[in-house]
């Protein structure tokens, strides 16, 4: 009988998207895959937004558009957060490089229709919603109808060639202890089901130059660092240390 030779597994060669938040593309292999949906969850002040705006800003430096949708803030009021930074949106706003969108949870049927004008026009990329969890507010609890809607608006934007972050919102802190499991880890406990890969902030760090920390709980197709890693929010924006 001819001895069967084992087969070698499949490498698929995966795009990367570049987050170039300093000290974070290393810990995922480079970058998001390519057209996948990543929820950053965590507590207030522990810089989700601030995530999103600064991987919008970073792309926009690098020729990728970014589209910026957001359901809890102005869009002025988000500008002014990132001048703090020394982020000016405006600047790519004009040339093309960065739209932002302002929805009201109980008044966006048109949402989806704005949102595919925009990116088809502009060969947009990179899209950020903040925050899923107010986004949530229109389903009065239905999660059967929440979760069905979550599916339907990643797959839209994955087959717009898009790769897309989605805050989510926490009353607490999540754990840092990659072990503990239990709870959830967004409010609603469903958009970490969703999503390809799922990141949590934490504004109680590991102590030493770190006052906060950031963890890659799941990336999919994609060998990331497990444990919590020191992370601040400094004056350019997020950084993560070694």
């Amino acid at each position: 009988m001819k001895k069967q030779t084992k087969q070698p597994s499949k490498k698929y060669n995966l795009q990367r998207i570049k987050t170039n938040i300093p000290g974070f593309d290393p810990a995922i292999e480079g970058g998001f895959v390519k057209n996948s949906l990543i929820m950053i969850s965590g507590g207030p002040g522990s810089g989700k937004t601030i995530f999103g705006l600064q991987y919008i800003y970073n792309g926009a430096l690098n020729n990728e558009p970014g589209l910026v949708v957001t359901f809890d803030e102005n869009v002025e009021s988000l500008k002014a957060d990132a001048s703090m930074f020394g982020w000016d949106f405006d600047q790519f706003e004009k040339k093309r490089q960065c739209f932002f969108l302002s929805f009201k949870p109980y008044e966006s049927p048109n949402m989806q229709k704005e949102m595919a004008t925009l990116i088809s026009k502009y060969a947009i990329k990179r899209v950020v919603i903040d925050s899923v969890s107010i986004f949530s507010m229109s389903f009065k609890g239905d999660t059967f109808q929440l979760r069905t809607e979550l599916y339907k608006l990643s797959r839209f934007l994955k087959e717009l060639d898009c790769t897309v972050v989605m805050t989510a919102e926490l009353d607490g802190e999540p754990p840092l202890d990659v072990t503990s499991g239990g709870g959830n880890l967004s409010r609603e406990g469903l958009l970490e089901f969703v999503a390809d890969s799922v990141i949590t902030l934490h504004s109680a760090g590991l102590g030493g130059e770190a006052d906060r920390a950031i963890r890659v709980v799941k990336m999919r197709r994609t060998n990331h660092r497990r444990d919590p890693i020191p992370m601040k929010i400094a004056d350019k924006g997020m950084i993560v240390l070694k």
